[in-house]
């Protein structure tokens, strides 16, 4: 097939002028697909951070509503330690002005009763004045004299009307002080009947320590 040169020189703008258009089509139906495709990534990008968003709001939320639920717990809790605070507070005062009524009882008894107490070393005064003076028991404030004050005291010496309550009362306090109480024996040379002596003996040597409850069972080791 011959083609005139002239012919095809003037077909060829036309050719071009045809796949510009069918170019600019492409391009036209291709751009809106493109930004639909574009938009729904976004979209979805958009969505996953909105689910990300509202599942960390979500658990903000639960944290707060267990903090809250802790502080109300705690708070409760405080309301009722300061309420049991108050109530042994108010129990101790009751103990205390109890304990003082019976010790000036037991003060005014001892007093009547006459009961003084005696030691012989001055070394002994803080023990002894600290454990006794508070069961209301008169104590000697002069030094008894004594053969054997190079010995530690560990005996306890009371009169005839030292009753069996008022010796085991100050045994067990010495005993809680510190005092290494090993024996306690009626008086032999000591003619007041309501005095107690604090001394030292050589018979304790053959008795052990006296415990609070052997006390209060009534051993003396005499």
């Amino acid at each position: 097939m011959i083609v005139d040169p002239a012919s095809s020189a003037k077909g060829a703008p036309l050719v071009r002028r045809q796949k510009q258009l069918i170019a600019l089509a492409w391009a036209v139906t291709m751009l809106p697909l493109i930004v639909f495709l574009y938009l729904s990534w976004q979209s979805v990008e958009l969505h996953d951070k909105l689910a990300a968003e509202r599942a960390e709001v979500e658990r903000l939320l639960h944290e707060r509503s267990t903090v809250t639920g802790d502080l109300k717990i705690l708070s409760a809790d405080l309301v009722h330690a300061r309420a049991e605070k108050e109530r042994l507070q108010a129990e101790i005062g009751k103990a205390q002005k109890d304990l003082e009524l019976q010790t000036d009882s037991a003060r005014r008894y001892r007093n009547l009763a006459g009961v003084h107490i005696r030691f012989y070393r001055d070394s002994d005064r803080k023990v002894v004045e600290a454990a006794l003076e508070k069961l209301g028991f008169r104590i000697e404030t002069e030094l008894g004299s004594s053969q054997l004050l190079n010995r530690t005291p560990d005996t306890i010496a009371y009169g005839g009307n030292v009753s069996e309550a008022d010796l085991q009362d100050i045994a067990v306090a010495l005993v809680e002080a510190g005092f290494p109480l090993r024996r306690m024996t009626k008086a032999e040379k000591q003619p007041d009947p309501n005095l107690i002596q604090i001394i030292a003996s050589v018979r304790a040597d053959q008795c052990g320590p006296l415990s609070v409850q052997e006390i209060r069972t009534g051993r003396k080791c005499g």
